[in-house]
């Protein structure tokens, strides 16, 4: 047995050490391939990707072979930006993976991601969509600490800020590359920070300080052995010669251009034999300018030629690709139109029919509204009839008591004698506001009106100076109009001789008002701590006493009156 666990823990140790073996490897390849793609060995470097990627696509191991994977893909996108100029291919692989890379929490590949999708962006000079990805990139680096790619977003910065033509932004962040580059030993940033450096100062005419930049991006090409940008570095440095007005050192530079100069591509040609043209110029060497001048104009020719030849082919294959979907499109179209026949004729059927069927629920339904209309409008004619009856007898009202009040001999203020008979017309007005005309016109929302009417009489006759309290408790919700308007009157006069003569010896006063219902009737009950007044008493001055005398008839009620405490009066009706 012990043999036996001996043996299970020696195997499960030469498994770990397989695993660790195998993903050491995999970072061993992935670093070379960045080798290869920063000494420009763009075909070799595919070969080994795409070999790499289909051995960890097919690999069913641990969790870090999904990190690899997508660290290989990210590759394959930089390999193609560098191979094409079109970025669209590496931003549909970037897209693809940048979704899984922040799944895995692999910040600084998403970092990474962020930062080839804002040059994609760059290329296609889309500088919103290019800032919008550098943010995303800066938000990584902060959020995580990745101080290890900053260099690569201070050149991806430092680019945009060249196409917005802010070059004090771009000289800030193309040093601020060249300082992380050399600290993180991160050669391709710390090369295009000199490239960065070399525009800026050519920009402002340092021609100096563009050269002594310019030294390392030809000893870094020189490493790589990449003809074409050493090519391009000696046509710098030469250009910021004859800028400087060296004639000797630029045309020097500018024959170690031509070294490579068969195997280089046309537009790099043109450029150097116009640079050597100028050169000759300069230096007053007329033929062999002219001579030069000719190659220039020549190669220039040649590069036009090519251009239209690439295009014209593009136009044909345009023409026979558009000539073969024409076709298509044709019978396509014939056999949609067909289709689309039989369907609108199938569709207008079936829309026919139920067109049909809802006509005539409409017309039921319209049938059923017409008769219901005429019935609202009858009952309608009814209660306004009705209403213009109860405001006649309403008016009526308001007559006699005005008849009765022009018999009275105790009012010799017309102002007192106006309030009045405002507040008794009030409460008429307030009654008929609060009807439910849309039932019928003989019911009052009593409780709302009788709390109203009395707040608005105590208002009337408030001088503010004396602190007046008024309390209203009703527990009847609604009432006739003939109940409600007596009852709305007697208020009004009970309140009115409570602010005029209860409280004038006094400077704080209570109002107490409400309704109840009992077994056998309702009960109207108020009451005031004022100077007290017996309601039994008859008075010859007393014309609101009856009025209430002749209100509380008008209902078949009874009432009950002390005046020892102030004043009470109890009234019962049904």
């Amino acid at each position: 047995m012990k043999l036996q666990r001996l043996f299970i823990v020696l195997f499960v140790l030469g498994l770990g050490h397989v695993a660790k073996a195998q993903n050491f490897s995999l970072d061993k390849e992935i670093n070379k391939i960045d080798s290869l793609i920063n000494y420009g060995q763009i075909d070799i470097a595919q070969r080994k990707t795409d070999s790499l990627y289909k051995l960890l696509n097919n690999y069913k191991g641990q969790k870090k072979s999904k990190a690899e994977l997508l660290e290989v893909r990210y590759r394959q996108a930089v390999l193609l930006h560098r191979k094409h100029n079109s970025p669209a291919e590496p931003l549909k692989i970037l897209i693809d993976i940048i979704e899984e890379a922040e799944k895995e929490r692999l910040h600084s590949l998403c970092c990474r991601i962020y930062l080839m999708m804002a040059l994609a962006h760059e290329k296609n000079t889309s500088l919103e969509l290019c800032n919008k990805y550098l943010n995303l990139a800066y938000a990584k680096y902060k959020k995580n600490n990745l101080e290890q790619d900053y260099s690569t977003y201070c050149i991806r910065k430092a680019s945009y800020y060249r196409w917005k033509e802010d070059l004090d932004s771009m000289f800030y962040y193309a040093n601020k590359a060249k300082q992380y580059a050399e600290k993180y030993h991160n050669e391709t940033d710390l090369n295009d920070s000199y490239l960065l450096l070399v525009i800026f100062y050519n920009r402002n005419k340092n021609y100096a300080e563009a050269l002594k930049n310019s030294y390392p991006t030809l000893a870094y090409y020189k490493k790589a052995d990449n003809h074409d940008l050493m090519t391009v570095s000696y046509y710098n440095i030469a250009r910021s010669y004859l800028k400087m007005q060296k004639f000797s050192a630029a045309l020097t530079y500018n024959d170690s251009a031509l070294v490579f100069y068969k195997e280089i591509p046309l537009p790099i040609k043109i450029a150097v034999s116009r640079e050597r043209y100028e050169i000759f110029e300069a230096m007053g060497k007329v033929d062999s300018a002219y001579y030069y001048f000719k190659q220039f104009h020549a190669e220039l020719q040649l590069l036009q030629e090519e251009e239209r030849e690439v295009n014209t082919r593009k136009l044909e294959e345009q023409y026979q690709n558009g000539k073969k979907e024409a076709i298509i499109e044709t019978k396509n179209q014939q056999i949609i139109l067909i289709g689309s026949l039989l369907g609108v004729i199938v569709i207008a059927s079936v829309l026919f029919v139920r067109n049909n069927r809802q006509i005539k629920k409409q017309n039921k339904i319209i049938s059923t509204q017409v008769l219901e209309l005429s019935k609202t409008l009858e009952q309608k004619q009814i209660l306004l009839s009705e209403l213009q009856h109860r405001v006649k007898n309403n008016l009526q009202h308001v007559i006699s008591i005005l008849e009765i009040q022009k018999e009275s001999v105790d009012f010799n203020n017309i102002d007192e004698l106006i309030r009045e008979n405002q507040n008794r017309i009030h409460s008429m007005a307030l009654l008929h506001k609060k009807l439910n005309v849309t039932d019928n016109v003989n019911d009052v929302d009593f409780e709302r009106y009788i709390t109203e009417l009395s707040a608005l009489v105590k208002e009337s006759y408030d001088d503010h100076k004396k602190k007046i309290s008024l309390n209203v408790s009703c527990e009847i919700e609604t009432l006739s109009i003939e109940k409600a308007l007596p009852l709305g009157l007697i208020i009004v006069e009970l309140v009115s001789n409570s602010m005029k003569h209860a409280f004038k010896n006094r400077s704080i006063g209570i109002i107490n008002i409400e309704f109840a219902k009992t077994e056998t009737a309702y009960k109207c009950y108020y009451c005031d701590n004022g100077d007290g007044f017996d309601f039994n008493k008859s008075s010859e001055k007393g014309l609101g006493q009856e009025i209430i005398k002749g209100l509380i008839d008008q209902l078949d009620g009874v009432f009950e009156s002390t005046g020892k405490n102030g004043f009470e009066l109890a009234v019962y009706f049904k």
